[in-house]
């Protein structure tokens, strides 16, 4: 996990997996959503079921908005 980030660009390298993924529907999003709770399990953020909603619509946008939050999540905990 990185970051801070001052530009979209400046997210690009972490998320470059994520991107190799969407040669296939949906595999990208599962990837992204994925991320996005295993961050929260490393740091110990206790996730309810709407939590969990909102994780998985962050996922079906882009990979980047996704990583800041993961990033954010992971910096809050250091």
């Amino acid at each position: 996990m990185s970051g801070p980030y001052d530009t979209e660009g400046d997210v690009a390298a972490d998320v470059r997996d994520l991107y190799a993924a969407y040669c296939k529907p949906g595999v990208a999003r599962a990837r992204t959503f994925d991320m996005l709770l295993r961050t929260c399990a490393e740091n110990g953020v206790e996730l309810g079921a709407y939590d969990r909603e909102v994780l998985r619509w962050l996922a079906g946008l882009a990979p980047e908005k996704a990583q800041v939050v993961a990033s954010l999540i992971a910096r809050v905990r250091r």
